[in-house]
């Protein structure tokens, strides 16, 4: 990676601005509407008695929501990540930060966590850095890595697409499956690998499962696409421009990869990403068997406003997952599987 740090932060700026453009959304081939729930017109308990704890890796915690990874490293980030840090401690949500390959080369980058730890030190937090730089960076930086935001878990994220497209892409991927599998004997925290919005086939979820990855985030089609983020970055009519355009629709679809991934009964936790839009989205992907579900660009709108408006979204998203649990007569989040209607 270049040590041209203005560069990275001027990336990161384009990203935020153009994951809030319409044309960079996937929504029109939006899944979610094809998987149904079975309406409870007599659930026999009150609205207030419902309980959404789920499970992360053997601890009951209270929601099953994460803020997906997003942004760090620009002069907008720390702002961005005090709004949904501070809002996620009110809600009891956990967080992904954003991808923290800056802190690899400039150690000073880790000044952005800091003092946002120190002042929501109760938050769940997990650390995110990309497969192209596990690859050829030491166990011991990946750790202080961890180590800077007291991470629960660390992510790795996979983004072969947006590698290839974008201008300063690093699509090196060789040696990924032998880094992944070191990492996990190496490493004390839950290691959780991530799409970026292009989800997983079978035989990866499988080898994922095989090595003993603690969680798998498929991070599906249906929401943000960085094929098309990076063309827009991309040189007028260079070649990156015209592939963003040909795999406007690349990857596999949330729905069918959490389908995938639940029928083969492996070990690893199947987080659920990817064009989620409300709580009735989670209420599905719970139905069909993940245990986690992120989102990310309902609440980016919402923390470049302000606390109290991610608060409020993360409010709502609550209320409809129990507004379909309620008129699904399921009591508790493992209920939901049964009110599928297949």
């Amino acid at each position: 990676m270049s040590d041209d740090y203005s560069q990275f932060e001027q990336r990161k700026q384009d990203h935020i601005d153009l994951a809030l453009m319409p044309a960079n959304q996937t929504g029109e081939l939006n899944p979610f509407d094809h998987v149904s729930l079975m309406h409870d017109a007599l659930p026999d308990f009150n609205f207030h008695d419902l309980d959404i704890k789920s499970t992360r890796f053997g601890k009951t915690v209270a929601t099953p929501f994460i803020v997906s990874s997003m942004t760090a490293g620009h002069r907008d980030a720390a702002n961005i990540n005090r709004h949904l840090m501070a809002a996620a401690t009110q809600c009891g949500w956990a967080m992904g930060v954003g991808s923290q390959r800056r802190e690899l080369t400039d150690h000073s980058a880790s000044a952005e966590w800091q003092p946002l730890r120190t002042e929501f030190p109760n938050v769940s937090l997990f650390s995110n850095v990309g497969i192209a730089q596990l690859i050829t960076t030491q166990h011991d930086a990946i750790r202080r890595l961890v180590d800077v935001i007291q991470a629960d878990g660390l992510i790795i994220h996979c983004n072969p697409l947006q590698e290839c497209i974008q201008p300063e892409g690093t699509p090196s991927f060789k040696g990924c499956w032998h880094a992944l599998a070191d990492l996990v004997k190496h490493i004390s925290v839950p290691v959780i690998v991530k799409e970026t919005g292009c989800g997983f086939s079978e035989a990866t979820l499988q080898r994922l499962n095989d090595i003993g990855i603690a969680a798998i985030d498929v991070s599906g089609l249906g929401g943000t696409h960085w094929g098309r983020i990076e063309g827009h970055r991309a040189a007028n009519q260079s070649m990156q421009q015209r592939a963003s355009q040909t795999f406007r629709n690349w990857g596999i679809d949330t729905v069918s990869s959490v389908i995938q991934a639940s029928a083969l009964n492996g070990s690893a936790e199947i987080w659920g990403s990817g064009g989620v839009r409300h709580g009735l989205d989670a209420a599905k992907l719970i139905a069909l068997g993940t245990s986690t579900v992120g989102f990310a660009k309902p609440l980016l709108q919402a923390a470049l406003i302000s606390i109290e408006d991610v608060v409020a979204e993360m409010n709502t998203i609550e209320y409809e997952l129990k507004v379909a649990m309620f008129c699904t007569g399921s009591r508790a989040l493992h209920d939901l599987k049964n009110a599928l209607c297949v």
